[in-house]
């Protein structure tokens, strides 16, 4: 059982059941056990934590559970709402919950006496496709009544989460590493109940601040969208995060239904603007963006060589070049911030393309050591297959900043 719970850790599994952490399916993301395990390691005790890679706010969350001051960065603007309403929103919300409250329980009121039926379908800036037509009317309809009857911020903001949350699960797309279409059996009839997939979420939400909104002790802050544009010096003493995966996950686009409800993108082709933010880690990064000032660091010139004979796509070499580029550069930025002696932990996997194997977690142990980073320690948390058949690995490695 702890071998098997030591696997899941990496991974978002245990968090599902967990209050706050549970609302949002983040398939990319750890679990808060695994941080609450490296907090608990530290014996010097932590103050102050960033993680610059915020994703859904799972490192910042546990920090502020245990009253340790937090800091991120997040491309992703969805991202960084959801980190932000997670313990910021949530926070302010229970210290005024009778008011909160008193306002998501007129809503729901309302949506238990509203026409759905009567909605027409309509477009939607071409990503109606993902919807079907009933379903499409009845989010939108539900998005306006929440603009309509929410007059708090703090009740907006929970009610407007409850509905990007459930957004996957009632359109005709599934995550399975990528957000996809989904196929036949992969859906049953019920998940396009969006009127009762959205009460069941608010009501959780609503459970979950009042009854666990006291455990948030501390707020979060955003340092910036990208982890390289940070100027802070010695703001924090751990840092615990998890770099995007060199593998062609495209999180933009993974979370595209989420940016149209809340208007961070008007139709897929505002996309673009944000892959061309972030280090790069996947195909749509290099394609958007210039790559003229992209210097190859030593440690992958024998990989790039490789890849360059065997890539299936022209793209594969550049974006191996630029993640480690833009890696070295985030390693600096987490020399500054990050005070003498103090702890990064990193949780990384590898990978392969076209049969070469990318050891991601030595290369990037090389790069920190020149930024003064010494791993200390390192565990394996699972291991995993690729599609040909290469053992791959994801594990955590500690190190301690000498400046």
């Amino acid at each position: 059982m702890a071998a098997k719970i030591k696997q899941l850790s990496g991974t978002f599994a245990l968090n599902k059941s967990e209050p706050i952490h549970r609302w949002y399916p983040y398939i990319e993301g750890f679990s808060s056990s695994l941080v609450r395990d490296e907090l608990d390691k530290i014996q010097e005790g932590v103050s102050s934590l960033y993680d610059p890679f915020g994703g859904c706010g799972t490192a910042p969350l546990t920090a502020a559970q245990r009253g340790i001051k937090s800091f991120y960065s997040e491309t992703n603007p969805f991202m960084a709402y959801l980190c932000d309403v997670k313990i910021n929103v949530v926070k302010a919300a229970y210290d005024k919950f009778d008011v909160v409250e008193q306002e998501l329980n007129h809503l729901l009121e309302i949506i238990d006496r509203f026409p759905f039926g009567n909605c027409i379908p309509c477009e939607y800036q071409g990503i109606e496709k993902y919807y079907r037509p009933d379903v499409l009317s009845k989010l939108i309809a539900l998005m306006n009544l929440i603009e309509e009857f929410c007059q708090d911020e703090l009740a907006s903001k929970l009610a407007k989460t409850s509905l990007a949350c459930i957004l996957v699960n009632t359109s005709n797309m599934v995550r399975r590493g990528d957000l996809r279409y989904a196929k036949k059996g992969e859906k049953l009839e019920t998940d396009f109940d969006i009127v009762y997939h959205y009460r069941q979420k608010l009501n959780e939400i609503l459970h979950d601040v009042k009854e666990y909104g006291n455990s948030i002790k501390a707020k979060t802050v955003q340092l910036s969208e990208d982890a390289r544009q940070i100027n802070e010096i010695d703001l924090v003493d751990c840092i615990v995060t998890s770099p995007p995966y060199l593998n062609g996950t495209n999180y933009i686009r993974n979370t595209k239904l989420e940016l149209k409800l809340l208007g961070f993108i008007d139709n897929e082709g505002d996309l673009p603007k944000y892959h061309s933010k972030g280090i790069i880690a996947g195909i749509n990064n290099v394609s958007k963006r210039n790559t003229k000032n992209i210097r190859i660091v030593d440690e992958v010139r024998n990989i790039v060589e490789k890849l360059e004979q065997v890539a299936y796509d022209k793209r594969i070499v550049p974006m191996v070049i630029g993640y480690f580029y833009d890696m070295d550069r985030v390693f600096d930025k987490l020399h500054h911030i990050l005070v003498n002696n103090g702890y990064l932990i990193l949780d990384i996997g590898d990978s392969q393309f076209a049969g070469v194997h990318i050891p991601t977690h030595d290369i990037l142990t090389s790069l920190a050591a020149k930024k003064g980073f010494a791993a200390y320690d390192t565990t394996v948390l699972r291991s995993r297959r690729s599609k040909n058949g290469m053992v791959l690995t994801q594990r955590i490695i500690r190190y301690r900043l000498h400046k």
